[in-house]
């Protein structure tokens, strides 16, 4: 990865208290990020903005099987947690920390500026939809797209700047709207304007899709909307994508049938899974709760993105006529469940 931050003084601000002027370095090859190509197998981008006062810009070589990675995942926005905190972009991730931290640092920010700075930051890239800039009603991107594109919606650029702030140590919520995703940030000190009490923290509202937003500071059509709050936790989306059975000749004389179960299990993120199992029960109908035969297998666990088809075979009693319902379960992710019916042993 190539990562370089500068930034220079333009003018005197009081609540920063800089004095002097930085000169703002620039890197050979670095171009907008509207007009990013890959070259050489880099993504080479620079990103200028301003926060009080002062021009700030890095830029950031990111490699191109690492966009193309992202880019080829499923892109649905049913669980957000596995576009902040995916494993595969940390290193890029904490390299954009250290440079914000190192900025500050040299500034003598205070942690709230160091906030602003980044909100900053993400707030000046281009607000797009889905439809102009991917032709879809609905693509959620993660934070190394939202980083090569340079541009989003909502959704993308609360994603980018929960991801970095998050890696920078501040306690963080999404704040989900009717039709709209903003963030909010724990703050101790008592501030005007929007916030929300959590876990016994007061957490201000950051509206992100725009240029100029204050701490607290809420679009006038949000204000009187109920907001679902929802933490930062890292726990994997493991899914059951497909199930099926068969089995084999058996004659009158046999009292149970093997059948031969598939399952393909995929980890969409983020980490790796644990613990984790599935459990087959062969029932009279979907409904029931009392199983005829069940059983559970240890699977091997799955990294981040990795999917796997596992193979196990369940004695069944013969006749048995129902649905055999498949329960992905381990310890660190939501239950998964899959039936599938019309299943008749005569």
């Amino acid at each position: 990865m190539i990562f370089v931050f500068d930034h220079r003084l333009i003018h005197l601000n009081m609540r920063l208290r800089l004095f002097g002027t930085v000169l703002l370095l620039l890197c050979c090859g670095v171009v907008s990020a509207q007009s990013a190509k890959p070259v050489d197998g880099y993504y080479r981008v620079k990103y200028p903005w301003s926060y009080n006062g002062v021009v700030w810009s890095f830029s950031v070589g990111i490699p191109e099987n690492v966009y193309d990675f992202y880019r080829e995942r499923t892109h649905y926005n049913d669980d957000l947690m596995h576009y902040i905190l995916s494993d595969y972009d940390r290193d890029y991730i904490r390299e954009i920390v250290s440079s914000f931290r190192a900025g500050g640092e040299k500034w003598g920010l205070s942690d709230l500026d160091n906030v602003f700075n980044v909100v900053s930051f993400v707030q000046s890239l281009k607000y797009v939809t889905d439809a102009s800039s991917k032709g879809e009603e609905e693509y959620v991107r993660y934070p190394i797209e939202t980083l090569v594109d340079a541009v989003g919606d909502c959704e993308d650029v609360v994603i980018l700047a929960a991801a970095i702030l998050h890696e920078m140590g501040y306690k963080v919520l999404l704040v989900l709207l009717p039709d709209h995703l903003a963030l909010a940030i724990q703050y101790d000190k008592v501030f005007p304007g929007t916030c929300y009490k959590y876990d016994g923290d007061l957490y201000y509202y950051l509206e992100m899709t725009d240029k100029g937003w204050d701490l607290g500071q809420i679009p006038d059509r949000y204000e009187s909307a109920t907001a679902k709050l929802i933490p930062l936790v890292s726990r994997p989306l493991a899914r059951l994508m497909w199930c099926g059975y068969q089995y084999a000749s058996y004659n009158t004389a046999m009292t149970s049938v093997d059948f031969e179960l598939q399952c393909t299990v995929e980890n969409f993120g983020p980490g790796t899974t644990s613990g984790m199992s599935m459990r087959v029960r062969m029932k009279s109908d979907k409904y029931s709760e009392e199983a005829i035969v069940e059983h559970v297998y240890a699977l091997q666990d799955l990294p981040e993105a990795g999917k796997a088809t596992f193979k196990v075979t369940l004695p069944v009693p013969r006749p048995a006529q129902g649905v055999l319902e498949f329960l992905l379960e381990g310890q660190n992710f939501v239950t998964d469940t899959l039936v599938v019916e019309g299943v008749d042993l005569k």
